[in-house]
């Protein structure tokens, strides 16, 4: 390959962005079960003021968790939006190009 060239493989690209969207929508439910199965505990640190400070510092910490799990999703859909882009830009460069070498 010439270093003034550039060349991409659409269909696999795109096979690669569909698997980070499959994979952000896929965390939607489990994000969902996680967070109200995480944050519910009922008295499992019982009822000491020890034992509320710790229970309040386990909800502080799976919700920062539940943030970044859902920041992750997010990002992980924008890597799929910005393959996507990209493939559809190769193939109209690609397209005018050969239109241009037509002529």
């Amino acid at each position: 390959m010439v270093a003034d060239h550039f060349h991409i493989e659409p269909d696999k690209v795109t096979a690669v962005s569909a698997d980070f969207s499959s994979s952000s929508k896929g965390m939607d439910g489990q994000l969902s079960t996680f967070a109200t199965k995480a944050e519910n505990v009922n008295d499992a640190f019982g009822v000491l003021a020890e034992s509320t400070d710790a229970l309040g510092k386990y909800v502080q910490m799976t919700q920062a968790t539940v943030t970044s799990l859902r920041q992750l999703q997010t990002q992980l859909q924008g890597y799929s939006d910005g393959l996507a882009a990209v493939v559809k830009a190769y193939k109209e460069t690609d397209h005018n190009n050969a239109q241009n070498l037509a002529v």
